[in-house]
């Protein structure tokens, strides 16, 4: 019960994020294609399922092909991107769904992680932190479940 009301306050959070304010739409005639980006920088597998599980739920009430998904993973949370995470069964599903997965070189270098420990079909980016700042100033939605 406890993720079911966190979960839709993330949604309700989220569809009024990305609904546009008047005078911006106005004033932007050519908008940045929008997104959620979310962080996972903590290494606790049950966040990285709630996480998962927050992105199936977004993706059905508004849409998986609807709305661009990215999550970045860096610091501790670079875990859940290898090829033996708990969750690497629902990371494929997730792929399969649209959600593109990044990981943090930073961290994997910090953690010894060589890109062959990687989970197949992510990508990967010099600073996770950067992505998420970038993907912000482009207009994605930020989430930290």
């Amino acid at each position: 019960m406890r993720y079911a009301c966190m979960t839709g306050f993330l949604i309700a959070t989220l569809a009024l994020s990305l609904s546009p304010v008047p005078s911006q739409a106005a004033a932007t005639p050519h908008r940045h294609r929008l997104g959620v980006v979310v962080q996972v920088s903590n290494d606790n597998p049950e966040a990285w399922d709630f996480t998962l599980l927050n992105i199936s739920y977004i993706q059905a009430q508004l849409g998986k092909n609807r709305l661009p998904i990215e999550v970045v993973a860096f610091g501790p949370g670079i875990f859940m991107l290898t090829r033996n995470s708990v969750v690497r069964e629902r990371l494929g599903k997730a792929m399969k769904n649209g959600v593109r997965f990044v990981a943090c070189e930073d961290s994997m270098q910090a953690h010894k992680l060589a890109r062959e420990d990687m989970y197949p079909g992510i990508t990967f980016v010099p600073l996770g932190i950067a992505e998420i700042v970038s993907k912000q100033r482009q207009g994605w939605s930020y989430l930290k479940p």
